[in-house]
This record gives structure tokens, sequence and C-alpha cells, in this order.
């Protein structure tokens, strides 16, 4: 009786199959990361709606939007008139984010905390270090707890998760300095209170929310250190973003240029932001900048409209 051979692969045939495997995997690769990406997409959109409803619930509460920040004269920058400590936005609208537990542990009669503080300028320790930790120890333990619809999943992190938020307010078309002074053409400033009819370009046409990663250059600190704190606000105007400097440069969204306040995400091509309906736009980093510019601003009657 004949035994029929077992025939093996040859290796040239185990050569031909792994590198079929291997084009496989190489054509499979980017749409699973393409998918991935689009589920951060989401979760980013999101997070924005969510805050968009917290400004909506609270305007509903006290009949205007929460002040930019907040906090006593007398915190001030030991190296500096500048604010240091005061406590941002995100803080005002915790209770309507289903964050009530978070907002007790905050005690806004002492100053806000933060445990790192880069800076890249002459009050920091040998020009480029760490400033933190600062502020009072009392409000330590909310400021550690920045709940995660603060955080886009999509960026990449140079500071933890609990500490720094991707998000910022729109603070107008680039007067200095949102964090210290005001009035100011946007949504928020140091100690406002925008009404719903305060805003006669249209609640459509207005931005409210950006993409603010942490890790984009941000006044004087330098891209890829983190200056976005939780709650924390000194000069370099966390939680605040403007479509140009005080000197009218532009800074369109991912603008890379030293000190500025630019809208910033690892999202490819541009950023997510919310109108102050609540509607969710994508802006190309391609953006014509008179029609970026001009959602900036809430009363300058601009004929331009962002896109929908």
């Amino acid at each position: 009786m004949k035994v029929a051979a077992r025939r093996a692969f040859t290796l040239i045939e185990l050569l031909v199959v792994i590198a079929i495997i291997g084009i496989l995997i190489a054509l499979l690769l980017p749409a699973v990361q393409a998918a991935r990406e689009g589920a951060r997409l989401a979760q980013c959109a999101n997070n924005l709606k969510q805050l968009s409803l917290a400004m909506y619930n609270y305007e509903d509460s006290h009949e205007c939007y929460p002040s930019g920040s907040a906090g006593r004269q007398q915190w001030r920058d030991p190296s500096g008139n500048q604010p240091w400590g005061h406590f941002g936005w995100p803080a005002f609208i915790l209770p309507y984010l289903e964050n009530q537990d978070i907002y007790d542990m905050i005690n806004f009669d002492r100053q806000a905390y933060a445990l790192h503080i880069p800076e890249r300028s002459g009050r920091a320790p040998g020009g480029d270090g760490d400033r933190g930790p600062a502020g009072d120890p009392a409000n330590r333990k909310a400021a550690l707890s920045q709940p995660a619809t603060f955080v886009c999943p999509s960026a990449h992190r140079v500071q933890p998760p609990n500490e720094q938020k991707d998000y910022g307010i729109s603070a107008g078309t680039g007067k200095c300095c949102p964090e210290r002074n005001g009035p100011h053409t946007g949504i928020a400033w140091y100690k406002s209170s925008v009404k719903l009819q305060d805003i006669t370009d249209g609640l459509s046409n207005t931005f409210m929310f950006l993409e603010f990663a942490h890790f984009g250059n941000h006044s004087w600190v330098p891209y890829d250190r983190g200056s976005n704190q939780f709650f924390w606000v000194h000069h370099t105007s966390q939680g605040f973003v403007a479509s140009s400097e005080h000197n009218g440069t532009p800074t369109p969204p991912n603008d890379t240029a030293w000190n500025n306040r630019a809208a910033h995400s690892d999202h490819a091509g541009g950023i997510q932001v919310t109108m102050c309906d609540g509607h969710l736009v994508w802006i190309s980093d391609n953006i014509d900048f008179k029609v970026y510019r001009a959602a900036f601003s809430r009363t300058g009657a601009e004929p331009l409209q962002p896109p929908r």
C-alpha cells in the first residue's frame, strides 16, 4: 500500500505567505488607526458639547455666563503684578457637569492650587523651570481631580490628565490680557458676566469653546511643556483662547509662534469648537483668518460667518 508523501511549504512559498500577511497588515493598520481616531474625535466632540451644556445651565441659573477667572486682589504673582492662583471658568461650572463633589472640595476663599507650573521666563527657576507646586494646599485635592470631560483623548500628554485640560473659552480677538482685565470681545475674561443678549452677532456665529490642548505654546510656556491647569490661572492665561496677540499678530489654529494664545489640537488638519448656540463646528487650520477672527467677536457685526 502506497502512502502519500506529505508536502510541506518550500522556503519560497513560506516567504510569499509572510509577505502577503505583511501587506494585509499594512493595508489594515491605517484603517484601524483611522477608526480609533474617529472614536477619539467623537469623544472630544462630546466633551465640548458637555462643557457647552454646562455653560447654558449655569446661565439659566445665574442669568449670565460664569466669569472667565476670578480671585482676590492680593493673590498676586510673587515676581510681578499679575494674578497668581485665581480660579478659572472650569471651577464654576463643575456642579453643572455632575461634579458637585469636586466643586464642594474647593475653598474659593483660599488661592487655587497647581502642582506643575512650567514656564520659560526670568520668573522660573533657571529661566526654564517649573514654578509649582504653588497656591493653597487646601485646594490641592480638587486641583488634582480634573474630570475626564476636560481631556481630549487625542491630545498627547506632557502633563497628567488629572491636572491639565485641553479646552479653552473664547476670550476674543486678542486684547491683552483676559486673565487680569476686561472687557474683551469674546465670551469670558477676568470677572466677566456675559449675558445671552450681549451676543449680538448671533449665538450661531460666535465661538464659545475651542480645543486648547495643554501641550501647545501658551504665553511664555514652550510647546510640549504644558500650561492649561485645571482651574489655576496666572499670567499665562490658562483656559483662554484668542484669535490674535495684543499687537494684532494673527494666531490661527495650531499656530506655534512664541508667546501666543492660539487654539491647539492633535486632530489632523484642524480643531473642533462649539458655538454659543451649542452646535459643533470643525475648523480647518487653513480657514480664512477673517472668518476665524470674526467668530471670536460677540458684537462686531461682521458680515462673515464660520462654516456650518
